[in-house]
């Protein structure tokens, strides 16, 4: 696995968009992700990694391994359910992101990963994604429009799972 092919943790719309490039993130950028709370900047929630924030300072993204020191997998899953538990598409993408979170793998890119893969295969990414293109195409107004509502609502620094709890399959538009 190489850096390019390594998602943020739990990845945000801007860097999903390809407005945030691999070269513009920091190794530790790989461990946390920034999802909505109570406060205007949102909370950020990060990682653990062995080694602490020595190794993320010196390793690549691809050789950290994830920490089982504290409880941060039940941190990160009530963060989560706080901050969307109330969006319409929370009861079907949670158990899923849930699922990977608690079973952690050992690596950060594997988890990393699982949890890009759980948000793609939630949209329908493979099968969706081709019929979006060609309406971009034939009528890139409407499209623009469509981005511009759902933008309005989100803020894209945060998590895609912020996008994707709140508008379902809608939130193929923002990619």
């Amino acid at each position: 696995m190489t850096p390019e092919t390594i998602p943020p943790y739990l990845a945000s719309t801007l860097w999903l968009q390809g407005r945030v490039g691999h070269k513009q993130l920091k190794t530790r950028d790989f461990t946390r992700t920034l999802i909505e709370s109570n406060s205007s900047e949102g909370i950020v929630l990060t990682v653990p990694i062995v080694g602490g924030s020595s190794a993320v300072k010196r390793l690549m993204p691809e050789d950290l391994e994830v920490s089982a020191h504290g409880c941060w997998t039940r941190i990160h899953l009530g963060a989560i359910e706080a901050a969307y538990g109330r969006e319409p598409y929370f009861q079907h993408l949670f158990p899923q992101i849930a699922e990977v979170v608690e079973c952690c793998p050992q690596q950060l890119a594997r988890l990393n990963v699982l949890l890009y893969e759980k948000m793609m295969e939630f949209l329908d990414y493979s099968a969706t994604i081709g019929d979006v293109r060609k309406l971009r195409e034939s009528n890139p107004e409407r499209c623009a429009d469509i981005t511009r509502r759902l933008e309005a609502k989100i803020n894209t620094a945060h998590s895609y799972i912020e996008s994707l709890m709140r508008f379902g399959r809608d939130a193929i538009f923002l990619l």
